[in-house]
């Protein structure tokens, strides 16, 4: 994830089970910042 995370330079698209993903402090987390950026889109939405 550093190496992902750090060379992005526009966009970085993660795509995964949330509840999956949660299980780890890392992904909980990174979460609940991206949340609180707008950033998080649900596989739902997206489909609209």
């Amino acid at each position: 994830m550093n190496v992902g995370m750090t060379r992005a330079r526009c966009k970085l698209l993660l795509v995964g089970d949330s509840s999956t993903l949660c299980r780890h402090p890392f992904f909980v987390e990174l979460l609940v910042y991206v949340k609180g950026l707008g950033g998080y889109r649900t596989a739902h939405e997206m489909g609209r």
